[in-house]
């Protein structure tokens, strides 16, 4: 990232902070305005649903200006790989030059360019290879997944976007499964990640969203762990899927069907009190889901109950736990133990903004268009119908 990319950042974490300290009467306004003075931020920054918004609508437009080009050239197979790399090559650059200014560094836009930038590159790269350069299918999907993993991997560097960490990983693993022994290398790999992960996910060196992908690679590497090692995936070889399209199957040991098996269960349990003991909230909540997938797992070889009974059953003792967890700390002196409260976090503010984005925008679509009914009623016309010759009027 550039340096001033790295402290116009740094100057936004401080100040969304300082913004929740004051809420929270942790401060006053002189000290407020004495955090914001100390640290200026020069970026326009719109709210969580415009971002979203922005990034949709220029999706939009690069998707339909690909296509038409694409449509109306009329190129070959070959051909219009090759423009998806041109298409992907200007992308990258139009979001070099967005994240270059303050005032469209954080608008939406910068982050929709660099995603089918990088989306154009790979599939660009993987056409060529298999029409342009008669690549063996196999060998072609193996080096664009490659090409798939440094490509996303770049963005990340380069621009700080977690997601695109998520997808290098992905890249890679998909990778490493199509060799022989990948799910070892999936132990390997995920636990390497892991270790890397945790060293600099809290590292003050970093910039913050390079500290937030740190994050997404550490789970990641317990989920191609945990894949790794489940029984289900070792008994209806998921990894192996991947290494050719074929259906032939064959039966893992009985004794390495035991040795997942325990390893399904104690894996999640492990993470679980890792988190507990280390207070990292993102390995706390990765390991509670480990252990719902790994009881999902359990039902699917012990029939005890139907499924949604299985899930109904986990989430009410989640949630009866946490009730009580809330509790328990609620009722300790300045509501905290061993290192947990049951105060609202901060650093919580930004997840709830993001959960509040989806129906804001949900509120932006236009209301069904209801035809007025005149109200029912009841009319008497007394007298209208008079008897024994009696007219309706009187």
């Amino acid at each position: 990232m550039r340096r001033e990319s790295v402290t116009w950042e740094r100057a936004a974490e401080v100040r969304e902070a300082a913004d929740g300290w004051l809420r929270a009467g942790a401060i006053g306004t002189p000290t407020y305005d004495a955090i914001r003075d100390a640290y200026p931020d020069p970026c326009v920054t719109p709210g969580v649903v415009w971002r979203v918004l922005t990034a949709l609508m220029v999706s939009v437009i690069v998707v339909c200006a690909a296509a038409a080009l694409e449509l109306g050239i009329q190129l070959d197979l070959a051909a219009g790989a090759g423009l998806l790399l041109v298409l992907g090559g200007v992308s990258l650059g139009v979001t070099e030059l967005l994240e270059a200014s303050p005032r469209t560094a954080r608008r939406g836009a910068a982050g929709a360019t660099a995603f089918w930038g990088g989306l154009f590159v790979s599939i660009g790269l993987w056409g060529v290879l298999t029409e342009g350069w008669r690549v063996d299918s196999e060998g072609a999907l193996n080096l664009a997944l490659l090409a798939s993993t440094i490509v996303w991997a770049a963005g990340c560097w380069r621009w700080g976007h977690p997601l695109f960490a998520g997808l290098s990983t992905l890249s890679f693993f998909v990778l490493l499964s199509r060799f022989s022994f990948g799910r070892a290398l999936w132990v390997l790999a995920g636990t390497t990640l892991v270790g890397l992960a945790v060293w600099r996910a809290d590292h003050s060196g970093w910039a913050p969203s390079h500290r937030r992908a740190a994050q997404v690679l550490l789970v990641a590497g317990l989920a191609a762990v945990y894949g790794a090692i489940n029984v289900y995936s070792l008994d209806e070889q998921v990894i192996e899927g991947f290494l050719k399209y074929t259906s032939l199957r064959v039966p893992p040991p009985p004794s390495l069907f035991v040795l997942a098996a325990v390893a399904t269960a104690m894996l999640p349990l492990a993470v679980v009190v890792w988190g507990w003991t280390s207070r990292r909230v993102v390995v706390l909540d990765t390991g509670i889901v480990l252990l719902a997938l790994s009881l999902v797992t359990l039902r699917h070889y012990v029939h005890v109950a139907p499924l949604w009974v299985v899930l109904t059953a986990g989430g009410a003792m989640l949630i009866g736990l946490a009730i009580a967890v809330e509790r328990a700390l609620g009722r300790r002196p300045g509501r905290e133990r061993w290192g947990f409260t049951a105060d609202a976090l901060f650093s919580d503010e930004r997840r709830q903004q993001m959960l509040q984005a989806v129906p804001v925008a949900a509120a932006f679509t236009p209301a069904a268009h209801v035809t007025p009914r005149a109200e029912e009623g009841f009319a008497g016309r007394g007298g209208a119908f008079g008897g024994g010759g009696a007219s309706d009027r009187y």
